[in-house]
């Protein structure tokens, strides 16, 4: 949406205050004579609240009074993938196409209908790209680094705004250094705080000096302040009690009643809400008035996954109820997981249910495993794609860990029933793990196979190395020591289901998930997560670790089954090392995530019963019982409203055998159509 130059924005443009110096930088961006030249690139940084979305919204302006084009993405917004930002960013770039003699045509590629479209319009007009919340995409900033920004036509600004100064590449480079310049957006100073009070019609000093010493200038909390006046209200608060919750509770005086305020909690648990996910959460109809009411509350803004509070009054909104109700908090937790599980069922396959994976984990808190991970909340570690400028990194990581000289040996224990685990790797196990293995190969193969775990300050902690199976890989798998015994072990009919598109891989071989210090259970919560996230993507998923002592609990404790036939001593010609594989294809994967469900004490079939409230489970259950297992694949397909073709892809079939399976299903059942199948399957009791 453009920028509204109307009276009121204007109106709200009078009242920003120390953020001169920064907006003169964006100016002269705009009229620099040699922006023609390069791309140039302006990091905005600083904490949470301190205005740092404003100044985008206020560079928007900037810009279209000069009639350059603006286009923000908010990286909360997007699923980090190459395919997910190009998506987001291409639906932008159409509305922004001035008229129809400029049209160009697109392909059926993403990535290439960017460039078109970004370099038609920077034909036409300046272009500034700005992107919001960059510190959430530590995972894509290689790849943003590396691969979008110099494809850019010259002369285009990017525009980032984050909470951490760039670091790395960014700032080694002199190349890079001489493209970028880096602002802190700090909190308001005295002068500016006071400013900015007298602006909102206090005039007192001894209340100007108050509220400046108790937010110390930070814009948010100063603005809330201030805001109080206006709610009739003495802003005089008592000095023992935390100032941030002070202005949080101000917030919440929009919310007067208990109905809404419940269903404020609610949504601070969730970091995306809409209407039925609140329903769900809540187990009760949360009605289009209710909903539209909590839309309209001031710290409530929009998103493409939903709708979002400000990150202050989530956080402390939800650190409240934990607090006051921990039941509920938890439930509200536990129904959330249940609410992305099923729709991970019912998307499986689908690039689109990235964020809902993300989310059923984030939720889930699935207790399997417990000695051997912690709590996961911490962002400090992050997995990164592995790109050509940190290629080298991971070269230099497989080089470390053939050349290391100690083993790793310790005891996890399980703290909720005191049994404990041997980790025990000697440094030959640890070797081997990476022997024999020729990464920059791979790289120019498949190179979404290659991530590195880093940390904020950008040290390496791990390196993942997840091989996806389909027709442009089988060759390199096949020669692979450790991938080959897979492959040898299938029917010439499993094979041919392998020989897929790159788009959509068949499933993963996971070649190798390794740890600076294995001993560390944040970084091994890491890579169970990523495993995870691979199994649910409705595929195969196959590994085949070292043999030790703990491999052998962990993989079967993860779901995961040994290949018959495929076990090897490829690693050091001697020791038996067994291949482990799960299929999560059609609804297997229904039934690999009602397993860790119950592995964590939770009620699967109370979950089907609250999603599907006609369906009657043991109903349900007698009624599939005189359908083959095939049959009842094609009719849970069929009910989460598969068409045939997908139905096909999902169960590696032909159309024409779905159609037979439809017809002996329809037969059985006395109707003619799908639309009566999914009438009797959802209401029969």
């Amino acid at each position: 949406m453009a920028f509204e130059t109307n009276g009121l924005a204007q109106r709200e443009q009078q009242f920003i205050v120390g953020r001169e110096h920064e907006l003169k930088k964006f100016k002269q961006l705009l009229k620099e004579n040699d922006l023609r030249r390069n791309t140039r690139i302006l990091h905005i940084y600083g904490t949470g609240g301190v205005g740092k979305s404003t100044f985008l919204r206020l560079c928007q302006g900037i810009a279209e009074e000069v009639e350059a084009c603006f286009v923000m993405l908010d990286s909360r917004d997007f699923v980090h993938t190459e395919d997910g930002f190009c998506t987001a960013l291409l639906k932008l770039l159409m509305g922004k196409m001035k008229n129809n003699s400029h049209l160009v045509t697109l392909s059926d590629d993403v990535r290439e209908n960017c460039i078109t479209l970004v370099s038609q319009i920077a034909k036409e007009r300046p272009l500034v790209l700005a992107l919001d919340t960059f510190e959430e995409m530590m995972d894509m900033e290689a790849w943003f680094r590396d691969r979008f920004a110099p494809w850019l036509p010259s002369g285009t600004i990017v525009l980032l705004a984050g909470r951490h100064p760039l670091k790395g590449t960014w700032i080694l480079s002199p190349a890079w250094r001489e493209l970028i310049q880096q602002l802190p957006l700090s909190h308001l100073n005295r002068e500016n705080s006071g400013k900015y009070a007298k602006l909102c019609g206090i005039q007192e000093d001894d209340r100007i000096e108050y509220l400046w010493k108790r937010s110390k200038g930070h814009p948010l909390t100063l603005s809330m302040a201030v805001a109080a006046q206006f709610y009739g209200e003495d802003t005089i608060v008592s000095s023992v009690s935390d100032w941030f919750e002070d202005v949080a509770s101000r917030w919440l005086k929009e919310v007067p009643d208990d109905e809404l305020r419940a269903v404020v909690e609610a949504a601070s648990v969730l970091r995306r809400f809409n209407q039925e996910l609140l329903s769900f959460v809540m187990e009760k109809d949360i009605s289009i008035q209710v909903f539209n009411r909590l839309k309209s509350l001031s710290f409530v803004q929009q998103s493409v996954n939903g709708w979002q509070f400000h990150d202050l009054i989530s956080e402390i909104t939800s650190n409240q109820l934990r607090e006051r109700a921990p039941g509920l908090y938890n439930r509200y937790k536990e129904r959330s997981a249940y609410y992305y599980a099923e729709i991970v069922i019912a998307s499986s396959r689908s690039r689109s249910t990235a964020w809902e994976i993300g989310e059923l984990f984030r939720y889930a808190d699935i207790k399997v495993l417990k000695a051997m991970t912690r709590d996961s909340t911490s962002s400090s570690y992050y997995w990164e794609a592995v790109t050509e400028s940190t290629l080298a990194d991971a070269a230099a990581y497989v080089e470390w860990r053939e050349n290391c000289e100690e083993g790793v040996s310790g005891i996890e224990i399980d703290l909720d029933t005191g049994e404990q685990f041997l980790i025990d790797y000697p440094v030959e196990a640890l070797r081997l793990s990476t022997g024999n293995f020729n990464i920059s190969k791979l790289f120019q193969l498949a190179p979404e196979s290659l991530k590195l775990l880093r940390d904020r300050d950008g040290r390496v902690h791990a390196l993942s190395v997840i091989v996806p199976m389909h027709a442009g890989t089988l060759s390199w798998l096949e020669q692979d020591p450790i991938c080959q015994p897979y492959l040898a072990s299938l029917t010439s009919e499993e094979r041919s289901q392998l020989e897929v598109t790159s788009a959509r891989p068949a499933g993963w071989f996971m070649r190798i998930m390794d740890f600076v210090d294995l001993m560390d259970p944040a970084l091994r919560t890491q890579a169970i997560h990523m495993i995870y996230a691979h199994m649910c993507m409705g595929g195969i998923f196959v590994c085949s670790p070292i043999t030790t002592d703990i491999t052998k609990k962990i993989y079967p404790a993860l779901g995961l089954q040994v290949v018959e036939g495929a076990a090897h001593t490829n690693y050091d010609g001697n020791t038996i090392t067994n291949t482990y594989a799960i299929d999560t294809r059609g609804n297997k994967l229904c039934d690999f995530i009602d397993t860790l469900f119950r592995k964590a004490g939770l009620d699967w079939k109370r979950t089907v019963k609250a999603f599907y409230p006609g369906v009657n489970e043991d109903r349900r259950t007698v009624l599939l019982k005189q359908f083959t297992t095939r049959e009842q694949e094609v009719i849970e397909c069929v009910v989460t409203g598969c068409s045939n073709a997908e139905v096909a892809s999902r169960l590696f079939i032909s159309e024409v055998t779905v159609k037979k399976h439809l017809k002996s299903i329809y037969v059985k059942l006395g109707i003619s159509t799908r639309t009566q199948l999914v009438s009797k399957m959802m209401a029969e009791s």
